[in-house]
C-alpha cells in the first residue's frame, strides 16, 4: 500500500492497527546519497566508521521508507504480510512550521534510482513531511510564547518610526470613537513585510493592552474582545496550533508507533538505515558511538539484521554461502528446504504481488519474508520434527444389513410406529432443512484454507528473544572494521580470522599513544589502532593493532614486537588475535 501525503492522516489508523497486531516489522530505506566520495578507507576504527555514518545522515535524506508487518494467522496456518511504501519529502508547502531544509544528493544514487523507475515527481509532490522531536518541542514553545504575547521586544528602525506612529494614531482614533470609523468593529493596519507586522503586534501589546491584534493577509486587524470572546479565541488558537503541529510531525508518527510497539525491527544490512531513521526523525546522532548505541536501543530494543544472520550462522553458511545480497537470499529461500512458513499478502495490500525491486516497501516485504524462512530453518535444524507416521490403510466398509422393503416403511426414526404420508412428508422437509443448515455452517468454517505452517516466535511470552535467535539480536553488519559486527547492547567482538594483535598493560597503566604504536608496527603493513568501547584511546590500557594485509608471519612479528614494547613499558604483553580469541573462548565457557 502506497500512502501519499494527501492520504497520510486518514491512513494512520490502518498503519497503527497493522503495527499493533503484528509479530514483527521489517523496514527498508532509499536514500538521496550514501557517503562522501573518497571518504571511506579499506580498514578503519569503530569510532571513525561511526563518524562516517553520522556525517552521511547530516548530508543525505531518506527519500522513501518501506515498512512491512508480519502477523501470524492461526486459522490459515500462515503469516499475513502488510507492506507500506512512503515517499518522504521535507516540503514547506504544508505551512510555516516546516523548516526550509537543505540536503545533498549523490548523482550515482539518483542514477541508480532512476534506472529502478523511482518516481521523482511523486517524491516531490506526494512526499510526506516530518518534524524531529526537538523541532516539535521548539515549535510548541514558540507558538505558546506568541499566544501569551511573551515575545522579546525588537528595536524600531529610524525609517519605521513614522509608520509605527501613524499606526498608533489610527488605533487611538478608533478607540476614542469607534462609531465614527468606517469599521466600528475594528481597525486595519496595512503592513508590507514581516518586520512591520512584528512592530504592530509589539505596539498593540505595549500601548493598547486591552486590544487584540490578529494577523490577516497583508494587514493586521486590531479589535477589542470581551472576556468570553477572548477565551474563545485562545481556545481556537490552541486547537489550531495542535492541529498544525500534528500535521507537521508527519511521518515521524510512524516511527513513534514502531518504537512504542517494542516489536522486533528487521532490516538487511541495516546499520545505515537505523542511523538515518534516528537522525532524520528523532534527533541528531550523538558524537560518541557508545551514546548512539544506548539511544538506538532505547528506540528499537530488538533488531535483527538478515545479512548478519546469514553471514554468521554456521547452518546457513552451509546452505547459502557468501551470497548475502537480498535478491540472492530471496532466491535461496525459495527452495523446498525453506518452505516453512507460508507467507501470504493481505487482500488489502496487493501492490507487491509482482516484483518491484528497490522500492522500499517491496524490499521491506522481502526482508521480512527472508527472516521468516531463515529463522524457521534454524529452528527445524535445532529441533527436528518427529517423522511422519505412515497413513493407515482404509478399512473396508461394513456391509449394511438388508432390510425387507415392507419393514423399511415402518423403520427409521419412527421406532416402529406407523406414520401417515402427510407426517412423513413434513418430517422429510424438516430433515432436509436441518441438513442444509449444517452444510452451510460447515462451509463457513472451511472458508479459510489452512496451509499447515509451523509458527516459530522470535520473542517468547515474556518479550525475550527465543534461544535460536538470541545470539543474533541487536547485532548488525559493519564493514571495513576489525570487528565481527556492530553490537548495540554489548562490546564488539574482534574478528579472530583477521591479521591483528592484542596488546595489554597488565598493571592497567595507559599504553603508548596510538601514534607511537602505529610507528612501531608500520614496517609490517598498513594498520590501525582500535580500542573497543573507548573513544579516548590515549587513556586505554588495552587495544588492538589490526592490519589490512600483514607482511610476515604472525608469531615471528609478535616475538619481535614484544621486545620493542617492553622497552617502552614493563608490564606490557602482546599476543596474536588467534591466541586472544582462544583464551577468551575458554574464559567464557568456564
Amino acid at each position: 500500500m502506497e500512502i501519499p501525503r494527501q492520504q497520510f492522516q486518514s491512513k494512520l489508523p490502518i498503519i497503527k492497527e497493522a503495527i499493533d497486531e503484528c509479530d514483527f516489522i521489517a523496514i527498508d530505506t532509499e536514500l538521496s546519497g550514501l557517503h562522501r566520495p573518497g571518504g571511506s578507507k579499506r580498514l578503519d576504527t569503530l569510532a571513525n566508521r561511526y563518524t562516517e555514518y553520522k556525517e552521511a545522515t547530516e548530508r543525505f535524506l531518506i527519500i522513501q521508507f518501506g515498512m512491512c508487518t508480519f502477523t501470524w494467522d492461526e486459522k490459515g496456518g500462515r503469516y499475513m504480510a502488510k507492506p507500506f511504501n512512503f515517499y518522504i519529502f521535507p516540503t514547506s508547502m504544508t505551512g510555516k512550521i516546516q523548516p526550509n531544509r537543505i540536503f545533498m544528493t549523490q548523482a550515482q544514487a539518483f542514477d541508480f534510482l532512476a534506472k529502478q523507475s523511482f518516481d521523482f515527481n511523486r517524491w516531490v509532490y506526494q512526499g510526506i513531511p516530518y518534524l524531529t522531536v526537538t523541532e516539535e518541542k521548539e515549535y510548541i514553545a514558540e507558538a505558546e510564547r506568541k499566544l501569551n504575547d511573551d515575545l522579546p521586544e525588537i528595536r524600531i528602525d529610524e525609517k519605521e518610526k513614522q509608520f509605527v506612529e501613524n499606526a498608533k494614531e489610527k488605533i487611538k482614533k478608533w478607540v476614542e470613537d469607534p462609531k465614527e470609523s468606517l469599521d466600528p468593529d475594528g481597525v486595519n493596519i496595512d503592513t508590507r513585510n514581516a518586520y512591520q507586522r512584528r512592530l504592530i503586534y509589539q505596539e498593540v501589546r505595549k500601548s493598547f493592552p486591552n486590544l487584540t491584534a490578529e494577523g490577516r493577509s497583508g494587514f493586521i486587524r486590531v479589535v477589542k474582545f470581551n472576556e468570553k470572546q477572548r477565551k474563545k479565541r485562545i481556545k481556537e488558537q490552541q486547537s489550531r496550533i495542535k492541529k498544525d503541529c500534528e500535521d507537521a510531525v508527519g511521518f515521524r508518527k510512524v516511527i513513534d508507533m514502531i518504537s512504542a510497539s517494542r516489536k522486533v525491527v528487521v532490516g538487511h544490512n541495516m546499520l545505515l538505515d537505523i542511523c538515518h531513521v534516528i537522525s532524520q526523525f528523532i534527533q541528531p546522532l550523538p558524537e560518541d558511538v557508545q551514546e548512539f548505541k544506548k539511544l538506538a536501543n532505547q528506540i528499537f530494543p530488538h533488531m535483527i539484521d538478515t545479512k548478519y544472520l546469514t553471514l554468521t550462522s554456521p547452518d546457513l553458511q552451509v546452505e547459502i554461502g557468501s551470497g548475502t545480497a537480498l535478491e540472492n537470499l530471496r532466491f535461496e529461500t525459495n527452495q523446498e528446504k525453506f518452505k516453512n512458513p507460508y507467507v501470504d499478502m493481505s487482500i488489502e495490500f496487493p501492490r507487491y504481488l509482482h516484483d518491484k525491486e528497490h522500492e522500499a516497501g517491496y524490499d521491506a516485504y522481502i526482508t521480512g519474508l527472508v527472516l521468516l524462512k531463515l529463522h524457521s530453518y534454524l529452528e527445524i535444524q535445532a529441533n527436528p520434527p518427529p517423522p511422519e507416521e505412515p497413513e493407515e490403510e482404509e478399512k473396508e466398509e461394513e456391509e449394511e444389513e438388508e432390510i425387507p422393503e415392507e419393514e423399511q416403511k415402518h423403520r427409521g426414526n419412527t421406532d416402529g410406529w406407523d406414520i401417515s404420508d402427510d407426517e412423513e412428508g413434513e418430517d422429510a422437509a424438516w430433515l432436509e432443512s436441518e441438513e442444509e443448515d449444517q452444510i452451510n455452517q460447515d462451509d463457513d468454517e472451511e472458508d479459510i484454507y489452512n496451509y499447515g505452517s509451523t509458527r516459530y516466535p522470535i520473542l517468547d511470552e515474556n518479550g525475550k528473544p527465543t534461544s535460536i535467535i538470541a545470539d543474533y539480536i541487536n547485532k548488525v553488519v559493519m564493514v571495513r572494521t576489525a570487528y565481527v559486527c556492530f553490537n548495540f547492547t554489548d562490546p564488539e567482538t574482534i574478528d579472530s580470522t583477521g591479521d591483528a594483535f592484542h596488546i595489554i598493560n597488565t598493571a592497567r597503566n595507559p599504553l603508548p599513544s596510538p601514534s607511537v604504536l602505529l610507528d612501531l608496527f608500520s614496517e609490517f603493513g598498513k594498520c590501525i589502532i582500535d580500542t573497543p568501547n573507548k573513544n579516548v584511546e590515549e587513556n586505554a590500557y588495552e587495544t588492538f593493532v589490526v592490519f589490512e594485509n600483514l607482511k610476515g608471519e604472525a608469531n615471528a612479528i609478535k616475538q619481535k614486537m614484544a621486545e620493542k614494547l617492553t622497552a617502552q613499558q614493563e608490564d606490557i604483553q602482546i599476543q596474536t588475535i588467534a591466541e586472544y580469541s582462544e583464551k577468551l573462548l575458554l574464559k567464557n565457557n568456564k
